[in-house]
């Protein structure tokens, strides 16, 4: 029969049988057919219709071939719709074991179709055949033993029975981690997630020994904080080390990945027999040091220490840059103060400001505002001693005397505090608001606004958003800026319907732009992470005529499908890039693809790479933005080879986004691993040495500049946290970050998205102990940038006559003849003179052949060193670990310390003591909060503190 089939060249004479009265016949031309589709499918389309009439014949006993012969015909027609509806009619003819083409593609089809039909109606009728076809696809696999298809599937289709049935038939918990950590992001209904987030709760608990890590995650996406704080509560009181270290741990990651509604929430569940007494120290309950933990007290305290500690921040190019602008500018002026803030975020070290003040005693109006508000980004964290730290820069009795430097010194106050405002910082902050009114109120308003949205992120206040509604209804373009992103970042991610109907409803009323952009921007983080539950808002805005509107649209779809990759919101997002008539759409536009993207880096070059050669500044601008978003810290080759070319485009702002850009993907690149760093530090120095360059471009390498360095060469920019959740701060803060297109000082925010590179290892008393990790790599990959070396200044000198060859040699014979005999153990003249010949020849460039080689062989002996050294080396705690270095890290094998978050080895970690008996060798603090044993000399030697307050030399303003 194969052979017969092999043997035809047409198949005429089988589809000749289809048209026969005897079934017979017609059964053996159908069943031959089949057999040959894939050669003579287009020969048999143009009886498609016969072959139809026979499937739909009743009294036709082979109806299934019929439809099977149909269905193949539609697929290679590519009809895959009549191609799966036929294949529903073949029944148990079509196949699923087969792995030809045919098949893959309509079984995909019909998942797809089944996927469709379930998102929209879940309790809809579907064709039972075609749940019969998906139902045999799922028992395929599960007789395969893919467990990782039918969970993918599984939660697509929204068959959490199957998704049960799957995760107790593999590796459960490994199939947990899965879903929790590669699956559930993805799934674009807020409801679906909440069912499987209770799905694995509920199988997670099945277990004797539970994750409890993984549980209390689940319990912070579903918003059950007293089930939280009965677990952490029940660990921390646990007689086991093992399982109060595991709390310890639990509640560092909440804190990372939570919300501050959420967070704060817990801590007002657990219970603590000390109160609210510190959270450090061997006297302190493991309650105690819980809430200290979720409150965010401990981490920022770590990180502050990590910042400070290993602070490498170049003063050079600071000071460079400082001198070759003109601080007289506005431009500039606020150029340098964010280059200058980005260098120093969370180092506390305020050096730069301390030795230029007469530079800083320029800042004028609203310049003198973002020099104040730097000050919150360099003491980013130090939640303790905010309020001391900006004192000489907030008003004093209620009374405003400097109200650009005290409105920004309400901004500061906020940046310290962001996302983890006591309750003291908020009503200093809420108070703010009402005690300050009249003549420059809107100023101070302005500040408080940003500082209370900013410590207030993601609490859902609703105290909080009322008193930004009343700034709001001012209709104050200044103060009413402030409080519509103010009420956005209180509200983040809430979705609160009756917040959001007050500010649609507000932004077409008010006749200022800046608020109803900034009303845009706030409407979106509202929406934040929201998905499918955005869609309604997202399509009213979308149809509206202001653009401003429009602008709400983007930044909606931006933060609520943020890190998705979800295709309806990236065909969204281009449809408008593409065909919107505002500028300002079409940038937002293709700037959030970055956003909606983050977790596909790879994707964006390739996506973008025509934008950035759009006839549209704003939109190759949107473009360069988009790739330091999506591949920031990644140093991603494909989006530097992109931007490279845009440094030189025809548009300032342009040249000013791949700058920004190129500084967001290289960041913590090191210069052995991507050489194009040293380029790009070079190039941006050479824009600010140029006069005549444009002042947007310079503002562009200036803050690229802080930006590439930023936190002391100590931090990177992530949108996910450790574990690979969505930093809901960061998201914020990157988005606020673009608005500085509008507004210099919202470019302070990026600092909500500075991550720390650091391993800290904290033992069970939260202090630091000394230890070492393996990296399995060479220590110069992953070295700091090499210092800038000051220019030195060198005396002129008289330029050398030129002298003709021949001349010079007739000079050397003569001098060489007239020489007396050397005294014994002088040199002979001929080497005396060859020194100064071969210079002159060196001058004159005939020996730099002889040079060259010689720096040849330098370099060559130089890299055969380099291959030569260790190929591993020791990294201690407290310690900067570039992302690239990751992988190579090994925690030892006979370790005294033991982390107990397996896998991980950066970070905040706790480790365990294995010889617990033995004294422990601490590394001291270097924070003033942690003051160091007077008793102890070299550990007091040890402890650096940062420089005390200072007082800016800005005047009193009267205007």
């Amino acid at each position: 029969m194969a052979a017969h089939a092999e043997a035809l060249t047409s198949a005429t004479g089988l589809i000749s049988l289809l048209n026969e009265d005897e079934r017979e016949l017609q059964y053996y031309g159908l069943s031959q057919l089949n057999a040959v589709t894939d050669r003579f499918w287009a020969e048999i389309s143009d009886a498609i219709s016969r072959i139809e009439i026979l499937y739909e014949d009743e009294s036709f006993p082979h109806r299934e071939l019929a439809a099977l012969v149909a269905s193949k015909i539609y697929f290679h027609l590519g009809e895959f719709d009549d191609a799966l509806g036929f294949a529903l009619g073949a029944g148990e003819l079509f196949s699923l074991t087969d792995t030809s083409a045919y098949v893959q593609t309509v079984v995909n089809h019909a998942v797809d179709k089944y996927i469709e039909l379930r998102v929209a109606d879940e309790g809809a009728e579907i064709d039972s055949r075609l749940v019969a076809v998906v139902e045999r696809m799922f028992e395929r696999c599960f007789e395969t033993k893919e467990y990782a298809q039918v969970v993918g599937i599984a939660i697509e289709t929204r068959r959490l029975d199957v998704l049960e049935r799957a995760l107790a038939s593999g590796d459960t918990r490994s199939l947990l981690a899965y879903v929790q950590h590669e699956c559930i992001e993805l799934i674009s209904s807020i409801h679906v997630q909440s069912r499987v987030q209770e799905l694995l709760f509920k199988v997670h608990m099945q277990f004797d020994a539970p994750d409890y890590e993984a549980v209390c995650l689940c319990l912070s996406k579903l918003n059950s904080p007293q089930k939280t704080a009965e677990i952490l509560g029940a660990l921390g009181a646990d007689a086991s080390e093992d399982k109060v270290l595991s709390a310890y741990q639990i509640a560092f990651e909440l804190e990372a990945n939570a919300t501050q509604e959420f967070t704060k929430a817990v801590v007002a569940e657990i219970g603590d027999s000390d109160g609210d007494g510190s959270g450090a120290g061997s006297e302190a309950t493991p309650a105690s040091r819980i809430k200290s933990i979720l409150r965010g007290d401990e981490t920022r305290k770590l990180h502050l220490d990590f910042l400070f500690r290993n602070n490498k921040t170049d003063m050079t190019i600071l000071n460079h840059t400082c001198k070759q602008l003109d601080s007289r500018l506005s431009l500039a002026h606020n150029a340098m103060t964010l280059a200058n803030a980005f260098m120093h975020a969370g180092t506390t070290v305020d050096n730069f400001l301390r030795d230029n003040l007469e530079w800083l005693s320029r800042a004028s109006s609203w310049a003198k505002f973002t020099a104040t508000a730097a000050l919150g980004v360099i003491h980013y964290g130090q939640l303790k001693h905010g309020f001391s730290l900006l004192e000489p820069y907030l008003p004093e009795d209620g009374t405003s005397a400097s109200p650009y430097s005290e409105g920004g010194g309400f901004f500061a106050l906020g940046l310290i505090h962001a996302g983890h405002g006591s309750e003291k910082v908020i009503g200093y902050l809420q108070d703010a608001l009402i005690t300050f009114q009249g003549q420059h109120a809107e100023i101070l308003q302005h500040g408080a606004c940003l500082g209370l949205g900013t410590a207030g992120m993601g609490s859902g206040s609703e105290d909080m958003a009322h008193a930004l509604l009343n700034v709001l209804y001012t209709d104050s373009a200044v103060s009413g800026e402030a409080a519509a992103l103010g009420l956005g970042l209180v509200m983040m991610g809430s979705n609160h319907e009756s917040t959001l109907k007050d500010m649609l409803l507000y932004a077409k009323e008010t006749a200022h732009e800046k608020i109803i952009r900034a009303l845009a921007v706030g409407v979106g983080l509202v929406m934040f992470g929201r998905k499918q539950e955005a869609d309604p808002l997202i399509a009213s805005l979308i149809d509206e005529e202001d653009p401003l509107l429009r602008l709400g649209a983007v930044h909606a779809i931006t933060m609520a499908y943020c890190g998705t990759g979800d295709n309806g919101a990236i065909r969204r997002l281009l449809h408008l890039a593409v065909s919107d008539v505002k500028d300002d759409v079409r940038r937002a536009a293709v700037t959030s693809l970055g956003f909606v993207l983050l977790r596909s880096p790879e994707q964006v070059p390739r996506m973008v790479e025509l934008l950035s050669e759009s006839f549209n500044p704003h939109v190759r601008v949107g473009a360069a933005l988009a790739l330091g978003i999506a591949c920031a810290g990644t140093g991603s080759k494909a989006a530097v080879a992109i931007l490279e070319p845009m440094l030189k485009d025809s548009v300032d702002f342009v040249v000013e986004g791949a700058s920004i850009a190129l500084a967001f993907i290289l960041i913590q690149q090191s210069e052995a691993l991507e050489p194009k760093v040293a380029d790009v530090r070079q190039r941006f120095a050479a824009v600010i040495n140029t006069k005549n360059a444009e002042g947007v471009t310079k503002f562009g390498s200036v803050i690229a500049q802080g930006i590439i360095d930023a936190g002391g060469r100590n931090v990177t920019i992530s949108l996910t946290t450790g574990d690979g959740q969505l930093n809901a701060p960061a998201c914020a803060g990157l988005l606020l970050f673009t608005q500085f297109w509008y507004w210099f000082p919202l470019a302070h925010f990026l600092a909500l998205a500075f991550k720390p590179t650091a391993l800290i290892a904290v033992n069970k008393d939260l202090h630091t102990p000394n230890l070492d990790v393996t990296c399995a790599s060479r220590k110069s990959l992953y070295a700091y940038p090499p210092k800038t070396e000051e220019p030195v200044a060198h005396a002129p000198t008289k330029v050398a006559t030129a002298v003709l060859s021949t001349t010079l040699k007739t000079r050397q014979t003569a001098a060489r003849s007239s020489a007396a005999p050397p005294a014994s153990g002088e040199p002979p003249a001929s080497a005396r003179d060859s020194e100064p010949v071969s210079a002159a020849r060196d001058q004159d460039g005939d020996s730099s052949m002889d040079v060259d080689e010689g720096g040849a062989d330098a370099k060559a002996q130089q890299k055969k060193g380099r291959k030569a050294g260790p190929e591993s080396f020791a990294v201690g705690n407290i310690t900067r670990v570039l992302p690239s270095q990751e992988k190579f890290m090994r925690w030892p094998a006979a370790a005294r310390y033991v982390p107990v978050k397996q896998g991980r080895v950066s970070g905040v970690l706790i480790v365990k003591d294995t010889t617990p008996g033995e004294p422990e060798d601490l590394l001291p603090s270097v924070l003033p909060e942690d003051p160091v044993d007077e008793g102890d000399g070299a550990a007091a030697d040890a402890a650096v503190h940062p420089p005390e307050p200072f007082e800016y030399p800005f005047g009193s303003e009267s205007s």
